[in-house]
């Protein structure tokens, strides 16, 4: 386990509104980009983090979030970004859903749960916790291996 740096603690409170989405992902941008990850983590954080944001207010909020709040809290250590994603939405944790199979043909596929599905291959590690009466989404992104 790496060693937290001094401030290394960030954090956004955005209202539950899909109009928001572009903000929380600026704000992983450049926590990623200033940390020193490479272009893929970033994009791929930024994915991630897009995703389960676009859920919690379409899914969580049903679109009536603009007096709900949505926080991220950056957490940045020496071999890993932490990125938590809290809301006030009905308890649920997206990480139950039957994952889709990937294999199925395209006429077979059900529509939902893809989304969960990107965001646990784009992460390094995803994981749901209750935080009082809130919802938490936890991702983890390693720090590329230097060559």
């Amino acid at each position: 386990m790496g060693q937290f740096m001094a401030d290394s603690e960030r954090k956004l409170r955005l209202s539950g509104k899909i109009e928001q989405v572009r903000k929380a992902c600026d704000f992983i941008v450049t926590v990623t980009e200033e940390a020193g990850f490479d272009e893929k983590s970033v994009f791929q954080s930024q994915l991630a983090v897009e995703e389960i944001f676009t859920n919690i207010v379409e899914h969580g909020y049903k679109h009536k979030g603009a007096d709900k709040t949505i926080d991220i809290i950056t957490l940045l250590s020496t071999d890993k970004l932490i990125i938590k994603i809290l809301d006030d939405a009905p308890l649920f944790n997206p990480l139950t859903l039957d994952e889709p199979d990937p294999k199925a043909s395209l006429w077979d596929r059900k529509g939902g749960g893809w989304g969960v599905y990107f965001v646990r291959q784009y992460m390094d590690d995803v994981r749901y916790k209750l935080y009082g009466n809130r919802n938490s989404i936890i991702l983890e992104k390693l720090r590329p291996k230097s060559s």
